[in-house]
Formats: C-alpha cells, sequence, structure tokens
C-alpha cells in the first residue's frame, strides 16, 4: 500500500503567500492525507485565510504554537502529523504539479526501507537569472553535485523549503534536534538522521518555487544568515564540512548575492526585463524567524 503523505506549513504572517501555496497543495489531495498549517503567532490575515480554504477541504488543518520561531512551529506541526511521511515546507513554496505523487511513489518503491528521508531542488520565482546563481551554489557547496539531473543520491543534509521525512524516524529524532536558532534547522535534521544510522536522499527532480525575499536581504543580514551554515557543521562535529562552508562556500555565496542585489533593484519582475527607469524595487526585511 501506499504510504499516507502529511505536509506541514509552519506560517507566520504568510498572508501574501500562503492562499497559493495551499491552492496548489489541495490540488494534489488524491496524494495527501492532510495539510497541518502551524499558526506561529501571526497577526495578519494568516488565519483568516487558512480557515476559508480549511472550510472547502477538511483535510487542511490549522494549529497554533505559542513559542516563536521556525524551530517551534516545525516541530509543533510534525509531532502533530498521522501520516507515514511528514512533508516540510514553507508558506510561499510552491509546489509542483505531481510532487505529492512523487514522493509518495518513491517511498512506496522503497520496499528495503533504505531511505529515512528526502529531500529535492528549491528554484526562486519572480527574480533574474535565478537559474544561474542555483547552478554555482551546486557547484560551490561542500556537499554539491555537479550531477544534479542524476536521479537519487544520498546527501548528509535536507532542504527544509522541500523536505520529508517518515514518521517513525523523526519519532527518533525529535529529541536530538536542536531548538537553537543561530543554526539551519533542515541542516541540523538532516545531521541528526545521519547520526542514527539513517540516510538521506536528493532527487533532482522534485523540484518546487521558493521565495525570493532571502535575496532580497541586505549583504550584511545575508552573510550573517549564511553563518548559520558552518556553526550547524560544527554543532554535529562535521569540521571539515565546516571548514569548506566557512572557507570557500560562504564567502563565495556573499559575493555573488552582492551582485545579485544589483540585478534584482534594476529587474522588473511585472516585464521580466532590467530596466534603470523604474522605482527601487521593495525589498523585504521581514524573514521568518
Amino acid at each position: 500500500m501506499a504510504p499516507l503523505l502529511s505536509v506541514v506549513v509552519p506560517a507566520y504572517n504568510e498572508e501574501d503567500t500562503i492562499t497559493d501555496c495551499l491552492d496548489r497543495l489541495t490540488d494534489q489531495l488524491e496524494h495527501i492525507r492532510e495539510i497541518v498549517v502551524v499558526n506561529n503567532n501571526s497577526t495578519d490575515r494568516t488565519v483568516d485565510l487558512v480557515e476559508c480554504i480549511a472550510e472547502r477541504h477538511p483535510q487542511v488543518r490549522l494549529i497554533n504554537e505559542a513559542q516563536q520561531g521556525l524551530v517551534y512551529a516545525r516541530c509543533a506541526g510534525m509531532d502533530s502529523a498521522i501520516g507515514d511521511l511528514i512533508a516540510r515546507i514553507d508558506a510561499d513554496t510552491l509546489v509542483r504539479p505531481g510532487w505529492a505523487r512523487t514522493i509518495v511513489e518513491f517511498f512506496r518503491d522503497d520496499t528495503d526501507d533504505r531511505w529515512s528521508a528526502l529531500c529535492g531542488r528549491g528554484e526562486a520565482y519572480g527574480v533574474p537569472l535565478s537559474g544561474r546563481f542555483e547552478k554555482w551554489k551546486i557547484a560551490l557547496h561542500p556537499l554539491g553535485d555537479r550531477r544534479v539531473g542524476r536521479a537519487v543520491k544520498e546527501v548528509p543534509v535536507l532542504y527544509g523549503s522541500n523536505m520529508v521525512i517518515r514518521r517513525e524516524v523523526w519519532k527518533r529524532i525529535r529529541d536530538r534536534v536542536s531548538m537553537r536558532r543561530d543554526v539551519f534547522e533542515d541542516v541540523d535534521v538532516g545531521l541528526c538522521v545521519n547520526d542514527i544510522g539513517g540516510r538521506n536522499a536528493f532527487l533532482g527532480t522534485l523540484t518546487v518555487g521558493v521565495s525570493p525575499r532571502r535575496m532580497e536581504t541586505g549583504l550584511r543580514d545575508f552573510a550573517g544568515y549564511m553563518s548559520c551554515l558552518p556553526r550547524t557543521f560544527l554543532l554535529h562535529r562535521r569540521f571539515g564540512f565546516a571548514a569548506g562552508a566557512a572557507l570557500i562556500y560562504v564567502p563565495t555565496l556573499v559575493v555573488l548575492h552582492a551582485g545579485r542585489l544589483v540585478a534584482i533593484r534594476v529587474y522588473d519582475d511585472r516585464t521580466g526585463r532590467f530596466t534603470t527607469s523604474r522605482p527601487r524595487r521593495q525589498t523585504s526585511s521581514r524573514v521568518r524567524p
């Protein structure tokens, strides 16, 4: 029998994106058992929008997490999930058609339980040159693999905007995952899976659209954010990976980000063209806590 899939969506003031996110998920309810939206103290219309969608689709379930922070919302949602598989995406993630089916079939066919978790790629929408930057990130990452089109490969980390973990594996690592807010929670989860002898799969064809708002942050904030990567590796005593991230990947990505910021600020996402005559692009300083 095909495993049951739960999808967990942490949400903090996501009124601009939550409807598109959930609409794409509810289009795939044939392969999704439930969608758990975790309201993390939103003060905008997020809750109203989710409740409206839940009236039409009872598979959508809204819960609340009072302790502020993505790790707390994530854990509340994953603890609440009832599916054999628990996917975790962001509230501004746009899954592609067939996303849920691909996940269910991947684990259904894994009859030997070889894989404990699965992740795919994320491609930013609404920004210039996004695909080119993704290729550079893959090539430069200390865990990267240029053969991104390869069907399945093993990786030590997971990607939070597009990840799935078996529920029994989540229960085993629940007390291991860090609740610190200065590390990458998705990388931490993947390393915790490794720590118990589990294996993380990367499927190059499992791709979602992700928001560009992290790409629009200022250079200093972006550099501070990326410093979480080597810190996460150090937390798990992965010293080689930490060195590669700190000395090569993060500095190079910060330089690329500086160039990307220039491109973003002269890019008109309404026309898909570059222009120097339009008003300066309004960037979002709010990033999920």
